[in-house]
């Protein structure tokens, strides 16, 4: 049987998907394999180790890769072992290891195998092996959703930062990305804020928003900036001083036994009106109410409002609203109750391979190539890019991950095969997003 980091290098070194789920089928009964996919994507396992301490390669291993992931579930994810001591410990782990079993662990730790392999491909080999992490999605503009929204309903801003969740569990708190990644966010006072404003709940709670990073005078920075520091919490190496720029605008909370189960049969005004109550007191006993807001929500009367307040948003430079039904509950899943309006297309693709640039670009990126999660939608992107971009994306470091890509519209693929976009232009890495969209979504 073929070690795990063996499988791992052979799925990496294949470009196809359809190649890395054939190599993974063929070890469909490994069990060390199975469970270090499952360690290293499951979204509710944490390990909060930010960074691989140093240690000796061992040359005479006396332990093996099964002992050392047990040992990461049982002595790191339930926080058995903290600070100096879980260093100490993984020191130990990592010496006691053959180089290629600790290269795994390492790889679990980081939860990125780098073989770029998502989690709809590895539940699709192992069915239900990788729990999703829940989120509550809105649907893109159609106007049949449009013709049975229930209006009045509420137009609320469409923000431009990192969605995350605050979760609050037993007096503690820790801050995830939309796919349940921790966010290091360096500031004791944010971390504050938000076990303060749970209290008003006097339960576990779970509150939903952005994060956004402000200037020195409180304006937003542009999305490039923002996002950067932003995907510094995701890598762990935000610093504080950056960390004292963030702010939160947050739109609902769920209690967070709700939140496990993954529907919440509370109407969204109900929600809206406590989170506003609470949000009042929260400012009237404390002094951080500047780190916290509700996102911009004005009630529309019927789609023409909607429609008017969309475009003095655009106006201003935002990127649209959200329109969101006052009856609609929270589950985890895209809702028909929330429906986008954005001036320009986006969508979240996965990066599969890359092409040299030739003239002003020889022997750096020329262009991204990107695929939908389920293969149908495959384009080349080669605008949009830096010049300093240009020098650092190596294949290496953005294949498999997923990019934001900005374009006009979809067509068909020269080939016939498959569909392409239309003026596709490269916005961002998206650290916080390890699922590319699919078909069905991308307008």
């Amino acid at each position: 049987m073929n070690s795990v980091y063996n499988i791992l290098e052979s799925i990496e070194a294949e470009q196809s998907r359809l190649r890395k789920e054939q190599i993974l089928l063929s070890n469909i009964d490994n069990k060390l394999l199975i469970e270090s996919f499952r360690l290293a994507y499951d979204p509710m396992i944490s390990y909060f180790i930010r960074k691989i301490p140093s240690y000796t390669i061992s040359h005479n291993p006396s332990n093996n890769l099964e002992w050392a992931m047990a040992e990461l579930e049982n002595t790191f994810a339930t926080r058995k072992k903290t600070g100096n001591a879980a260093i100490s410990h993984l020191i130990y782990i990592l010496e006691s290891l053959h180089e290629k079993d600790a290269s795994v662990i390492e790889r679990i730790i980081k939860q990125d195998l780098r073989c770029g392999v998502g989690e709809p491909t590895i539940n699709k080999v192992w069915p239900g092996l990788i729990k999703t992490y829940p989120i509550m999605l809105a649907s893109g503009f159609d106007q049949k959703l449009i013709s049975k929204t229930s209006f009045p309903a509420y137009g609320q801003l469409k923000l431009d930062g990192m969605r995350f969740n605050a979760i609050i569990r037993n007096n503690k708190v820790e801050f995830r990305s939309r796919n349940g990644k921790l966010l290091d966010i360096k500031s004791n006072l944010f971390s504050t804020a938000f076990l303060r404003l749970a209290e008003i709940y006097s339960t576990d709670i779970v509150f939903d928003g952005e994060l956004i990073v402000v200037d020195a005078s409180g304006r937003t920075l542009d999305r490039k900036t923002g996002n950067g520091i932003l995907n510094k919490a995701i890598r762990g190496t935000q610093e504080e001083e950056e960390a004292s720029f963030i702010r939160a605008q947050i739109w609902d909370a769920i209690p967070h036994v709700d939140f496990i189960k993954r529907k919440y049969n509370v109407a969204y005004k109900e929600r809206l009106e406590l989170l506003n109550r609470s949000l009042y007191s929260f400012r009237q006993k404390t002094s951080m109410g500047h780190l916290i807001n509700i996102v911009h929500t004005e009630i529309v009367e019927d789609f023409y409002i909607a429609d008017l307040l969309f475009r003095k948003f655009l106006s201003q430079g935002h990127e649209g609203i959200i329109i969101k039904t006052m009856h609609g509950i929270w589950e985890d899943k895209r809702s028909k109750d929330q429906i986008k309006l954005k001036a320009e297309l986006e969508c979240d693709l996965r990066i599969v391979d890359w092409e040299i640039g030739t003239g002003k670009n020889k022997n750096r990126l020329g262009a991204l190539v990107c695929e939908s999660e389920c293969g149908l939608i495959k384009v080349n992107v080669g605008s949009g890019f830096s010049d300093e971009q240009r020098d650092q994306f190596t294949l290496e470091s953005v294949i498999g991950k997923v990019a934001t890509i900005k374009y006009n519209a979809r067509i068909k693929d020269k080939s016939g095969n498959t569909e392409s976009l239309f003026l596709p232009t490269f916005v961002e890495i998206r650290e916080d997003k390890q699922i590319a969209d699919t078909n069905d979504v991308i307008k």
